[in-house]
């Protein structure tokens, strides 16, 4: 059976990041499994303590905001609860039968064990992320986004993108409905993540996906953010002066705004403004080169092919909606999501090597249907 099968389940006893020790309790069950749990969160300590050792503040700005990184990922674990117990009370039409498997399976300190301090390391990854993002123009200015345009319209026959997806959907009513989408990535991100955290491991992938989740936004959002440190067509006229190859582009933002209301060009004006006053909060910074609202659609994908074929499917379509209204509200050149593609896919690879999710997936679907786990 091919790795990229979906709907393979792994019994707890095959999956050696699940077993058992002959230690028992926590001391066996992190003896067992310190490569999948190590490998993460000294991951996610190298990403922390960069920040303490090159950001200004770093502690006064991680104390004062890491509480509410923390928040978003606990209310997503909540909300993902929520969606769990909803359709499965009215398919069992008994909600003590929905609360046992919650009680069998998840609030157990086995998972908790696991749980605990993923939430933890994620949230202040994500904080860390931030304040880096908002410091990129201290470390290297804004300075890539000529080539960037030039490179986005080489790439595409000598056209800019974002002509070529308004030719498809043009601004107006259409834009409002992409628009309202597009800030939907914040629930159809962070709570996927958080079911992904919280639940078994049945599929093999949750390691894989978090080492995979703090990769991303370190190597990504940090490092090569800043080495390729642009701020995208909706501030081109604004950093580098108009009128420029995006001035319609933002004029056309402008007019749908005007009529219909935007919340693109409400955040736009938030970002500014923390970009003019050097202040750092939880969603502060501009960049776009490469893009991380695409690169984490495409982890989703890479972990949905895993679990439901439906379930891939329906990222897949979500995350061509965040492509797209990426290039038509303005975010990103197109090639922002190119590089996000493959950097997502080569560091999942690594990830799963990492962890040995990957090695265990192909071992388990190597053995016929139906033999013994």
């Amino acid at each position: 059976m091919d790795e990229r099968s979906a709907d393979v389940r792994f019994p707890m006893s095959q999956a050696y990041w699940l077993r058992t020790n002959d230690t028992p309790g926590l001391v066996g069950f992190f003896k067992t499994n310190w490569r999948v749990q190590g490998v993460f969160l000294v991951a996610a300590s190298i990403v922390v303590v960069a920040r303490l050792l090159f950001l200004p503040n770093a502690l006064v700005v991680m104390s004062n905001t890491s509480l509410q990184s923390l928040r978003v990922f606990v209310v997503s674990c909540a909300i993902a609860i929520c969606l769990y117990l909803v359709p499965e009370t009215i398919r069992t039409r008994s909600l003590s039968k929905s609360f046992e498997y919650l009680w069998s399976e998840i609030f157990t300190w086995r998972n908790f064990a696991v749980v605990a301090p993923a939430i933890v390391a994620l949230a202040l990854v994500m904080n860390t992320f931030s304040q880096f993002k908002s410091s990129i123009p201290v470390f290297h200015p804004y300075a890539a986004d000529e080539l960037f345009q030039r490179v986005d319209r080489f790439v595409h026959f000598g056209v800019d993108p974002w002509r070529i997806v308004g030719h498809f959907f043009e601004y107006g009513g259409v834009t409002v409905i992409i628009d309202r989408i597009y800030y939907l990535w914040f629930i159809a991100v962070f709570v996927p993540t958080a079911a992904v955290v919280g639940m078994p491991d049945r599929f093999g992938i949750r390691h894989q996906f978090l080492l995979t989740y703090v990769l991303v936004w370190a190597i990504l959002g940090i490092v090569c953010a800043t080495a390729f440190s642009s701020v995208g067509p909706i501030y081109y006229d604004r950093v580098y002066g108009g009128p420029s190859h995006f001035t319609d582009l933002v004029q056309n933002l402008v007019r749908t705004d005007s009529a219909w209301g935007l919340t693109t060009m409400q955040v736009r004006e938030v970002l500014w403004s923390a970009y003019v006053d050097d202040t750092a909060t939880v969603i502060s910074g501009i960049s776009a080169m490469p893009s991380i609202h695409n690169a984490m659609c495409v982890l989703l994908f890479l972990a949905a092919r895993h679990v439901n074929r439906w379930l891939a499917v329906a990222t897949a379509i979500f995350g061509l909606t965040i492509f797209i209204g990426s290039i038509h509200l303005g975010w990103h050149y197109a090639i922002d999501a190119y590089v996000s593609v493959i950097g997502v896919v080569l560091l999942w690879k690594l990830a799963g090597y990492l962890t040995g999710n990957a090695a265990m997936r192909r071992a388990v679907q190597s053995q016929p249907r139906g033999a013994p786990a």
